[in-house]
């Protein structure tokens, strides 16, 4: 699991030079993570049994993954 102080690393690169390394960056960082959480939780309620067998998932593991809230990793 990676640390909160990793994740905002490895966006700072697509951050403005202005707010690297600022509060605000790491607030944007954390909500930009919480969004791709929660559209990569959508996208994967919309496959099907065969897309998610495509992608090694079992439909059982991808409802876990659905039901997590947004904050979770």
């Amino acid at each position: 699991m990676s640390s909160l102080a990793d994740r905002v690393a490895a966006l700072r690169c697509d951050l403005p030079t202005p707010v690297r390394g600022s509060i605000f960056a790491m607030v944007w960082a954390q909500l930009v993570t919480w969004q791709r959480n929660r559209r990569s939780r959508i996208e994967l309620s919309r496959m099907s049994p065969r897309e998610l067998r495509d992608i090694g998932l079992s439909p059982a593991e991808a409802e876990t993954e659905c039901n997590k809230p947004f904050w979770t990793g």
